[in-house]
This record gives structure tokens, sequence and C-alpha cells, in this order.
């Protein structure tokens, strides 16, 4: 049976269009190699709370938002890379409670626990740019035993999450899905039920992170190659 030209038009554009489709994302794979070293500054925002661990009060941890913002460093081995931070964010939620707590008089006590964090991260490409990551996170207190801070001032929390590298031809962005999860007891303070005796509390940071990365080196190599030339003299 013979095909009509309108067919065999739609056949050869259907190929045509898809053998370019083919080719433009293998050009665009060749491009994505990633340098060896990146490095830059991130800034995102954080979902925080205490958790009260066995808690024996009647205080309630609540949610709180706040923001983090650094500078990072990124070794890429293959599918592997290695990536140290050092940042600033702010944790800590609020606590609620049916009495009202002497550093407010009111039933509502909002902390802010200021933290310089230096965590060192490790990560594998599970898919094309989408790698998991994972490490340690040390942070030191610039608030300790303050009414809103802390009462120690060290910090020692695991991490885990996603970084998704976005499909700019520079490498310039990265999106971080984190999961910062407290190990220390951030609190000194005891509770006292009604004809009880005194009980230690345990407070532990719990943080979820949303930031981007700007690869300021591969900006930097990018305009090196791209950027404006000075016309010779």
């Amino acid at each position: 049976m013979k095909q009509s030209f309108s067919q065999k038009h739609t056949k050869n554009t259907f190929f045509w269009g898809f053998t370019s489709l083919l080719l433009f994302v293998s050009l665009l794979s060749s491009a994505q190699m990633r340098p060896l070293s990146q490095y830059g500054f991130k800034v995102g925002t954080g979902i925080s709370k205490t958790a009260i661990i066995d808690n024996p009060s009647n205080i309630i941890p609540k949610y709180r938002n706040d923001f983090n913002v650094g500078l990072f460093y990124r070794r890429n081995l293959n599918k592997f890379s290695i990536q140290p931070e050092l940042y600033y964010q702010v944790r800590g939620g609020s606590f609620k409670a049916s009495t009202n707590f002497a550093e407010t008089g009111n039933t509502i006590l909002r902390n802010h626990y200021r933290y310089i964090s230096v965590p060192l991260l490790f990560g594998y490409e599970i898919a094309r740019n989408i790698s998991v990551i994972v490490g340690p996170e040390y942070g030191y207190a610039l608030n300790p035993n303050t009414n809103k801070g802390p009462d120690v001032a060290n910090d020692f929390n695991l991490v885990g999450g996603v970084r998704i590298d976005m499909l700019d031809m520079a490498h310039l962005f990265s999106i971080n899905i984190r999961y910062v999860h407290g190990l220390s007891n951030t609190t000194t303070k005891t509770y006292t039920p009604t004809g009880g005796a005194a009980i230690p509390l345990t407070f532990q940071n719990r943080t979820l992170q949303i930031s981007a990365t700007y690869n300021f080196s591969d900006y930097y190599n990018w305009y090196k190659k791209h950027g404006v030339r000075k016309k010779k003299k």
C-alpha cells in the first residue's frame, strides 16, 4: 500500500527531529562533565525544632523557619564527591507549655540557637546530576547560656540528603535538600512534676534544610573562556 506524501513527510520530520534531539542530549551530556574542584557560596532556609527526648514535661516543641548562609568546597572524584562547608544557621524552634516560662512570662518560648556549622559531606551520584550525601556536622553555638540560646555550645549532628546539580552549561547551580539530626543534648535544664523529683531533660536539634549553591569557581572559569575580551591596540 503506497504511502501519501504527507505520511512520508511526517515520518521524515519525526526521524530528523528525533535524531536532532539525541544529538542535543549527547552534546549536553558531554558539556556536563564536572570540574575536578568547585567552590562558592550557599544560601537557603531551614525548618527546625528542638526535640525533647522521652518528654516527661508538658512542653510541646514547635517548628520555626530560619535561614542559613555560608561557603563550600567540593572535590569531584568520578561519581564520588567530598564537600566540606562553613556556614551560619539558626535553629531551635519554639516551645509551648500549659504554664508560663520563667524566661518570657508566657506560655511560648521562642528559641534562637545561632550556630557556626562545619559539615563534611560525602556524595555519590545515583543518577545523572543527582547525588546522595551523608556525613557528620559540628556546630558551635554563638549564644550559649542566654535566654534564647542553648545551654551547651557544642553540637554534633548527622547529615543526610540529596544534591541536584542543575543542567546549566556552566555548572553554576545546585539544589540541596538535607535532614540534620542532632546527637548532642543542648540543655542542662530539669523538669519537676508536681510532688515529684527533678528530671533531667534532653534537647536535640532537628532541621530540614533547603538551599542553593552557586559555584563561583565555575563562573570564574567560564568567564575567563567566554567573558568580554579587550580589543588589542
